[in-house]
């Protein structure tokens, strides 16, 4: 715990700067703007170098100690934001120094992310990466909590200038944290990889993905929870709650606050649980995972004739539910990665990760939100969630029907 306490300081604080930005950014430039399709078109272009250069930065990665990588983007961060407020105070508010800004900003968060998942690796040991995933969801989810009402509270009061510096030394701080990181490479092997060139590098993570079948299956089935249920936030959440019960947007955000808490007591769940092997029971986790939406979309369907708040509580209830189960997923699987995927070469796999959902997660918000103008949020969150639950039991298929026969062989006993 001595070494991986100051990685989880110093993310409590990325963490928290990182969730301020996209909240008050947006306000920015809409006050800027005054245009929504400008807006729309500024967060477009900010965001493309960052997804496009995502598996190229994932080989660059490799190349140095992801401590000094962590700690360089970081800094970086800090000195990014140090300038821009600088600009700002100064009243340069000009629109290409905001997209230069933005691209930036995304490129080096990109960057820190990958650095510091496989630097986790690193100081963690195997048998402890549940244990220590579920604390840094518990961290992660505490970090963010209170970062868009303060964002947004200083910027109404002090200005877009005064969140960018507070922004900075957040950073700032940050990267003073991570230089204290004592760190022992266990990245054995890696000589080697460094001496080819950027193409094979490329080529092996990919070849890797594509011929262990147990990595390839659960990145597929990563895929198809980002095309099909990726979208609640954006599209089945809201139609259901303010489109079909025309719930006020003012208590829309305990939705979100909700599964955050699901998700916190989820962490704690699993911090204190280290002996259980979650990665055992992933086929049973994923099916609850997607029966607990299939019951939201139920419970919208059938609660129509009812007081509109009634049925909101029972969608706070089971977004609890679902925060939980879904760090259940989340933690083992993640921890599977970073147990299977060779240290020298996970700066690539979640890269590549990484750019494989940055590219599906649109593609399933416009289905996604096609389907549910054409029949409905709710009847769109049964049938995408079913959809999961299938694809799920063919990828496990072997897995569900032992577990199945020896049900099946248990009650037989049972009966003589």
């Amino acid at each position: 715990m001595s070494k991986i306490k100051y990685l989880f300081i110093s993310r409590c604080l990325s963490e928290f700067a990182g969730a301020i930005l996209p909240v008050v950014f947006p306000l920015f430039i809409l006050k800027t703007t005054h245009s929504l399709s400008l807006s729309g078109l500024f967060f477009t272009i900010t965001m493309l170098p960052s997804v496009l250069l995502t598996p190229a930065m994932g080989v660059w990665i490799e190349k140095y100690e992801k401590k000094k990588v962590t700690f360089f983007s970081v800094l970086t961060l800090a000195i990014l934001c140090s300038i821009e407020s600088m600009l700002l105070k100064f009243g340069r508010y000009d629109f290409i120094y905001l997209v230069c800004f933005a691209i930036l900003v995304a490129f080096f968060s990109m960057m820190l992310d990958l650095s510091s998942k496989v630097l986790f690796t690193e100081l963690v040991d195997e048998s402890e990466l549940e244990k220590y995933n579920g604390i840094r969801s518990i961290l992660d989810n505490l970090s963010v909590f209170g970062a868009p009402m303060l964002g947004t509270l200083v910027y109404g009061v002090f200005g877009f200038s005064s969140v960018i510096l507070i922004l900075a030394i957040l950073y700032v701080l940050a990267a003073v944290v991570i230089a204290f990181i004592p760190l022992e490479s266990k990245n054995g092997g890696n000589d080697q990889i460094v001496e080819e060139s950027f193409v094979q590098k490329f080529r092996i993570g990919l070849h890797f993905i594509r011929t262990e079948k147990a990595i390839l299956k659960y990145f597929l089935l990563i895929m198809a929870l980002n095309f099909f249920v990726a979208s609640s936030e954006e599209v089945t959440n809201p139609g259901i709650a303010i489109q079909k019960y025309h719930l006020p947007t003012s208590i829309f955000g305990l939705v979100s606050i909700a599964f955050s808490i699901g998700v916190i007591l989820s962490g704690i769940f699993i911090a204190k649980n280290s002996k259980i092997e979650f990665r055992k029971h992933i086929s049973k986790l994923f099916v609850l995972n997607s029966l607990v939406m299939v019951l939201i979309g139920f419970s919208s369907v059938f609660l129509i004739s009812f007081n509109a708040f009634v049925f909101f509580g029972l969608m706070l209830f089971f977004e609890v539910l679902l925060g939980f189960i879904t760090i259940l997923v989340n933690v083992p699987m993640t921890s599977f990665f970073q147990s299977q995927v060779p240290l020298n070469i996970q700066s690539r796999f979640f890269a590549l990760l990484s750019f494989s959902a940055n590219l599906i997660v649109p593609l399933g918000i416009l289905y996604t939100g096609f389907l549910a103008s054409a029949i409905g949020a709710d009847v769109t969150y049964i049938i995408n969630n079913i959809l999961v639950i299938v694809i799920v039991c063919f990828a496990f298929w072997k897995e569900i029907g032992r577990g199945f026969r020896a049900f099946l062989l248990k009650k037989w006993k049972m009966s003589k």
